[in-house]
Parts: structure tokens; C-alpha cells; sequence
């Protein structure tokens, strides 16, 4: 029987642990079954001493450290060390690290970071003092290391591990960028006002997501940040510790903030201009902390029935290029087209198990094609044009997007370019915005009838 690793979950890691590592978990299972071989098992770190939550979450699930069980997801897990101890845990660790026992590591690495992360040189005693020994309780996700951008609570491990010594002073700029999260998340004015989807044709103003300004500011604190630690490590001779935008990633968050109108065609390689060729520097600012306020109380905008159908163009603000599709016309290579289920034609675009870019497309962009975006960028095609940088990627075969997708995004794109046109998506004078927009109890009858059920939800605050 095979085994895996893989570390318990946490409630608020969903996108940027667990989602990928279940991906991947299923990927590596696919090809166990494809060499024909046993049915793996997932060893789990959780133990029934963590905590109440921990130990009930646990039971409820029939773990055990002696016999796989099925997951929720179906696959065969174990939790070995189910029943230890914190001081089982340390025991073994040290039994391991004294050679007393064979395993696959000493363990140093790992000591050396429990305790520097509580500002101490022993990690038994700063396991002590996030459980609470001593009157210094770390607090809840004290001993979690890495989740730079986390907010569910404020990183004194990372700050610890900083103040320690020079050997972190690579993760000031990651700390600080923190700080500067934690410091605006209820700051409405850095946030979109401009609601997604139509109901009596209207659509919500109220803080949602990130403005685009403020997702810009973030996009350009990350590139700088990746910019400060490559000098850094080249400055001594070492391979960077972190970097928080590599290209395919790079590429997507450009690709996804074009299809949503949240920034300019390629706005992240002008970026990466500014830094590495102008010398601009982007440095995450100190700014006051704004404190938890209420809600701002929604109003509503009207904008239509649909989605773009009042433009006389409308079948190709999606996805479909026009130029394209008419220069490879009858050809072996024409772009072909699939019918979405409201009979509208939109682009056959490459599909996969989810959505990825493709590494090789990705580096072509960067060695040749990195002038003409910026040229583009440069150039600001006007309003309706902003999902243009979503649509080249598409169409240079950089991105690959699951089956659903199709559909999906090209009606992101006609509502983000129907947005676009009425000077809703990058900068609007939110003021202006208000001010044609009415509360609730002035909507038509109608409208105040789709609105009406939904006007006490909270707005989901995300950070994207």
C-alpha cells in the first residue's frame, strides 16, 4: 500500500492550500491507477489532543491510527499519530533527531523554526507558549508559519521570526504587506462598488471586492517585493526564499483581471517595467489602521435587462474575434465555434481538468511577444476594450480552461465590456455613481421584489 503526506486542514486555507493539494492528490491518484498500482492512503497529522474542535471533527470522521477509512472525497486516509501527546510529538522528534530512531529527517530545520517563530531558541518552549505556558499565548494560528497574507489573525510568528535575527530579514516586506492588508480591510473606499449581476435590471452598489486600484497597488507591492528578495539573495550568493508572482501566475492574474475589467490589457508587465527597467519603486506604505465599520447600506443602479444585448455588436463582445475567425475561415486552423445553451456562439477555447496556463506559451510570451504587449498596454484601445489582454492570451493558446468555463467567461466578458462602456469597471466617481443610483424602496415594484429578499445580506469581502 502507498502513502502520502499530507498536513490536516484549516478552515481558512481553502483556495490556497487545500483546493490545490485535493487537485493534485487527484492527479497523483490518476496515475497510481494508470501504472496499475495499489490504492494509496493519506496520512493525516491530526490528533485528538489539538484541540475540542479537532478531537470532535475527528470522531465524526472515524479516525484512526491503526486502519484507513474513506474520506468525504472517497479516497483511504490514516491518522498515525491520532492518539499521541504533545510531548509524544517531542519525544519522537527528538528520538529522530538523536539517530535513536531511522527516519527521514533530524528535525532541525523544523525546531529551529517553532522556536524562532516565538522569538525563543527552544522549541519545546515555544510549543509551551503557544499552548498557553507562561502567560504568553500566542493566540490562535500562532504556530502557523508561511500564510503571509492571512487574516484571521495577526502574524506574530512572522514579526517574531523577523525581530529574531538578520538571518529573516528577507520577510520584513512579506510582514509588512500584511500589515498593510490587516490595516485597510475595512476601508470601503479601496473597495468595488459595482455589483455583478442584474436582477429587475439593476445591480447592487455597495463595497464588494477590491476597487481596481487597490488591486493594482497589491499587484505592484508583490512584483516589487519579488524584485527586493532576487537582489538580495543574488547579493549573497543565494537562491531567492520566496517569489510571490511567477509568470504563469503573473500571466493568469493579468488574464483574469482583464476578463473581469479590474485592470488595463497587460497592466502587470507594465509593472514589471516600471521596476526592473525604470527604477519605480512600489513599497508597501504604513497607513493607519481604519477600524470595523458598518456596512455601508446598499443602493441600486440601473443598467438593463442583460448583459450587453443593447449593443449593436453584441454577439462579439465575448470571446469571438471577428478578424479571426474571417482570415481562417475554411481552413484546418479556423477557430471553431460551440453554441452555449441560450443559443449564443462562443469561442471553442482548449480545455482541462481546471484552469491553467501553459508553461511553454508562458515562456514564448516573455523571450518575444513582452514589446508588443506593452505597446498595447501603452496604446489604451478605449472604453469597451479592457477585456482585449484576456482575449489575446486566449487566443495565443496560453490559457487552458475547464469545460464549464467556455460558457462562463464569455459572459464575464460582455458584462465586463458592457461595464466597461458605461465607465463602471477601472476609475468612476463613486459619488457620481451614487448619486444616480436609488435605495431600495424606490426601486420599481418588480425589482424591489428579486432585491428585496437579498438587501440584508453582507457583502462577502474578498480579497480578489
Amino acid at each position: 500500500m502507498l502513502f502520502t503526506l499530507q498536513s490536516a486542514d484549516h478552515p481558512n486555507s481553502i483556495d490556497l492550500k487545500i483546493g490545490p493539494q485535493r487537485s493534485f492528490r487527484r492527479k497523483l491518484f490518476r496515475q497510481f491507477r494508470q501504472q496499475g498500482l495499489a490504492e494509496p492512503v493519506t496520512c493525516l497529522g491530526s490528533r485528538y489532543d489539538e484541540s475540542t474542535r479537532r478531537a470532535a471533527g475527528m470522531r465524526l470522521r472515524g479516525d484512526s491510527d491503526n486502519a484507513a477509512s474513506r474520506n468525504k472525497d472517497g479516497d483511504l486516509v490514516i491518522s498515525p499519530v491520532a492518539h499521541w501527546s504533545d510531548d509524544d510529538i517531542w519525544e519522537a522528534v527528538s528520538l529522530y533527531a538523536g539517530g535513536a530512531r531511522p527516519g527521514y529527517s533530524d528535525f532541525e530545520e523544523m525546531r529551529r523554526i517553532y522556536a524562532h517563530s516565538v522569538g525563543t531558541s527552544c522549541a519545546v518552549v515555544a510549543d509551551a507558549i503557544l499552548d498557553g505556558g507562561g502567560g504568553r499565548r500566542q493566540g490562535k494560528c500562532g504556530a502557523r508559519l508561511g500564510c503571509h497574507v492571512c487574516q484571521m489573525a495577526e502574524d506574530k510568528s512572522l514579526a517574531n521570526m523577523v525581530a529574531y535575527g538578520d538571518r529573516y530579514a528577507y520577510a520584513a516586506g512579506l510582514q509588512k504587506l500584511n500589515r498593510f492588508i490587516r490595516a485597510t480591510r475595512y476601508d470601503w473606499s479601496r473597495r468595488h462598488w459595482i455589483g455583478r449581476t442584474i436582477r429587475g435590471g439593476y445591480v447592487r452598489v455597495m463595497p464588494d471586492t477590491y476597487h481596481p486600484s487597490m488591486l493594482r497597488a497589491l499587484t505592484r507591492y508583490m512584483f516589487q517585493l519579488d524584485f527586493d528578495e532576487q537582489r538580495r539573495a543574488a547579493s549573497v550568493g543565494e537562491q531567492p526564499k520566496f517569489q510571490l508572482l511567477l509568470l504563469d501566475m503573473m500571466i493568469a492574474v493579468d488574464a483574469m483581471q482583464s476578463l473581469n475589467g479590474v485592470a488595463k490589457p497587460f497592466a502587470a508587465w507594465a509593472d514589471l517595467r516600471d521596476i526592473q527597467v525604470r527604477g519605480i519603486r512600489y513599497d508597501v506604505p504604513d497607513v493607519p489602521d481604519i477600524h470595523q465599520s458598518a456596512m455601508p447600506i446598499a443602493r441600486y443602479l440601473h443598467v438593463g435587462s442583460e448583459w450587453d444585448d443593447s449593443a449593436p455588436d453584441a454577439d462579439w463582445t465575448g470571446l469571438r474575434d471577428p478578424m479571426r475567425e474571417a482570415l481562417t475561415e475554411g481552413s484546418a486552423c479556423q477557430s471553431s465555434i460551440i453554441f452555449a445553451a441560450d443559443g449564443r456562439a462562443v469561442l471553442d477555447l482548449q480545455t482541462a481538468q481546471q484552469f491553467d496556463v501553459d508553461a511553454e506559451a508562458a515562456q514564448l510570451i516573455a523571450e518575444f511577444e513582452v514589446d508588443r504587449l506593452l505597446d498595447m498596454h501603452d496604446a489604451d484601445g478605449g472604453p469597451g476594450s479592457v477585456t482585449a489582454g484576456y482575449r489575446w492570451y486566449a487566443h495565443y493558446g496560453c490559457l487552458t480552461l475547464s469545460h464549464a468555463q467556455k460558457v462562463e467567461h464569455d459572459e464575464i466578458a460582455r458584462r465586463t465590456a458592457f461595464k466597461d462602456r458605461l465607465g463602471l469597471t477601472l476609475s468612476y466617481d463613486l459619488k457620481d455613481v451614487l448619486a444616480r443610483s436609488v435605495p431600495l424602496e424606490d426601486l420599481p415594484a418588480a425589482a424591489r421584489a428579486v432585491w428585496g429578499g437579498l438587501s440584508s445580506e453582507p457583502a462577502q469581502l474578498l480579497l480578489c
